[in-house]
């Protein structure tokens, strides 16, 4: 009980943490929920397009680092990615209670904090202990800041006219450069071709720069809202 309370927590708190920057009603929380359960939902294609594909890690005498470029940004990047952002797209952005730009952030994290619950529980299931306290700071942070990053142009192409679609697709590949940034440092430490050239220490610092500046770049987005927000209150007042 106590592992799975570890690897559910960090996600569920990641959620009402982006729910309290903004007022909802009973009506939008069912469709936030569901949201979260869809983002469950969304490993199975994902696990479907891993499943088929080489995992290079398997065999790392064997795979260049070319591979696992491969692999970090097509096979896992854009197909988890991907799965969150056929969600947010196609569940999240035509419903009425998608009100303002910043609804495009909400959905986003719930989503990916429910693809992040349902990894988080694979993982503690099979490494322990060690692995849900490791990934309470690392991987659930990396997937919420991925959820900012898609869900931010998504929301603010919901409310701009013309380059609607350009802004949807830079969503899903700006989280898809920072996830398959962050996962091609963590995979190339396996890579025995990899270890000619970088050290373990290059490779971890190049893993914790794309998490680094993720994470900076989705707080400062929600930073904007903040800002904005207050900005509109203010005008309000007066």
């Amino acid at each position: 009980m106590l592992l799975f309370s570890l690897a559910v927590a960090p996600g569920i708190a990641v959620c009402l943490f982006i729910y309290s920057l903004n007022k909802y009603d009973r009506r939008a929380i069912r469709y936030l929920v569901i949201a979260f359960l869809l983002g469950m939902l969304a490993t199975l294609p994902a696990l479907l397009v891993q499943t088929v594909a080489t995992d290079v890690r398997e065999d790392p005498f064997r795979h260049s680092i070319w591979s696992y470029l491969w692999y970090a940004f097509v096979i896992v990047a854009l197909s988890e990615e991907g799965s969150k952002w056929l969600v947010l797209r196609f569940y999240a952005y035509p419903k009425t209670v998608f009100k303002e730009p910043f609804d495009g952030v909400v959905f986003a994290v719930m989503i990916g904090m429910g693809f992040a619950t349902v990894e988080n529980v694979e993982y503690v299931h099979k490494f322990g202990l060690e692995t849900g306290v490791s990934r309470a700071f690392l991987a659930i942070p990396a997937h919420a800041a991925f959820a900012v990053l898609m869900g931010y142009p998504v929301g603010k192409a919901k409310f701009t006219r013309g380059r609607r679609w350009w802004l949807m697709a830079q969503g899903l590949l700006v989280a898809m450069l920072f996830h398959g940034s962050f996962d091609f440092f963590l995979f190339l430490q396996q890579s025995r071709q990899a270890e000619k050239y970088f050290s373990t220490g290059v490779l971890s610092f190049g893993a914790f720069a794309s998490f680094y500046i993720a994470v900076r770049l989705a707080m400062r987005a929600l930073r904007m809202h903040k800002q904005s927000v207050n900005h509109n209150s203010g005008e309000n007042d007066g």
